[in-house]
């Protein structure tokens, strides 16, 4: 079957969930389908990642600046009361763009990523599909709560404009599919039970520890550092939780790692001397092992936090909110819920201390990502959905 992907990035450094997910769902579905995929991009030396490209037939990046893009999204949501999330990444001459390309291919489907795609397809009379991954407009509800009075207003706005296209978008498609349950259930059409459940995956074989040695006393957090629910997170665990257990553990180290750590981030670092701030960093994989525990203060966004899935799949003991254990549902054997700085200060001076209780963890959360999430398995799912 021949397949058309538009994705609103161009899966090249795989930093953010939304790639991540797409390029193993790629990998799984070429193995069975003919993929062909169209990217929007920013960037004129975009490129496609080396590992993706031999699963692919045909690559197509379709550019456009950044001002262009903003005065889009005041054009498009302004005329055609588009979501700024929509607006943002629609314009008229790519969608000319984009409809010559997917005529002259002719698939049997068209697979949209995230609605910020869906606008270009929902039209034509292809067989179509949408990814809405997570139910963006939950997000921004739980966003508007940690925002400041003006920030409030433009991010309400924006949420009622979402949770509207959501539901305007659904009707358009014969096919949904979305990251868990939990988001399902926030999607606002009456038919949203029929969006099919298509969990992430991890990968086992990669996200393995080189050495069986660990660090002492040391909180690990990996995210897109841009990213406003990380950038609070790596917020609450430097000035809340770090604090505290320094009171009982000396010199407790705090790693925040990831790509393109804004200046929230990045002033964390000048605060004490136990916190480094890394950057991008090449190797993931390198940011874990320096952990003793990881920590994942999340209490906005959706969605299932990767990091998790990756942290545990690094035996690493992890502990995390109720609302990011919500997408993951594990089990208090598998993970540690909590719910403020001085339930996560004391979870962390235990696992410093316990070796017992923070080896159960790490068994029993690897074993629980190793039967739970499987890449194979979900894209799976995707392939009975557009054959059946």
């Amino acid at each position: 079957m021949k397949i058309v992907i538009i994705t609103p990035r161009v899966p090249e450094i795989l930093d953010k969930g939304d790639k991540l997910r797409i390029f193993h769902q790629i990998k799984h579905l070429s193995i069975s389908n003919e993929i062909h995929l169209i990217s929007l991009s920013t960037n004129n030396h975009a490129f496609i990642n080396k590992d993706l490209e031999k699963h692919i037939t045909s690559f197509h990046v379709i550019k456009t600046s950044k001002i262009k893009r903003i005065l889009n999204l005041i054009f498009y949501s302004i005329t055609k009361k588009l979501p700024f999330q929509v607006a943002y990444y629609f314009s008229k001459k790519n969608k000319k763009i984009i409809d010559k390309i997917i005529t002259k291919l002719e698939p049997d489907y068209i697979y949209c990523q995230l609605i910020r795609t869906s606008e270009y397809v929902k039209n034509r009379h292809e067989n179509k599909i949408i990814d809405f991954m997570d139910c963006f407009s939950i997000g921004l509800k739980r966003r508007s709560e940690k925002s400041n009075f003006f920030m409030k207003m433009i991010v309400l706005f924006e949420y009622k404009r979402v949770k509207e296209y959501e539901s305007k978008i659904f009707d358009f498609f014969k096919n949904h599919t979305i990251i868990s349950e939990v988001d399902q259930k926030y999607i606002n059409h009456k038919k949203k039970s029929e969006i099919a459940i298509i969990p992430n995956g991890i990968d086992l074989t990669y996200f393995q520890r080189k050495s069986k040695k660990y660090t002492t006393n040391t909180i690990i957090f990996v995210g897109n550092m841009s990213y406003k629910p990380n950038v609070l997170a790596a917020k609450f665990i430097c000035e809340k939780i770090l604090p505290i257990v320094e009171k009982k553990v000396k010199n407790t180290k705090v790693i925040i790692a990831g790509s393109s750590p804004n200046r929230l981030v990045r002033k964390l670092a000048k605060k004490n001397k136990n916190i480094i701030i890394t950057g991008f960093i090449n190797d993931i994989r390198d940011a874990y092992e320096k952990g003793t525990v990881f920590v994942a203060p999340m209490f906005i966004g959706s969605g299932l936090q990767n990091k998790l899935l990756e942290a545990m799949s690094m035996k690493l003991p992890c502990i995390t909110t109720e609302l990011a254990n919500k997408s993951l549902n594990a089990t208090e054997n598998e993970i540690i819920i909590a719910n403020n700085e001085k339930e996560f200060a004391k979870h962390c001076i235990e696992l410093f201390n316990n070796k017992e209780k923070t080896l159960n963890l790490i068994e029993n959360g690897y074993k629980f990502v190793k039967s739970k999430f499987d890449w194979k398995k979900s894209t799976e799912e995707i392939n009975k959905l557009i054959k059946s």
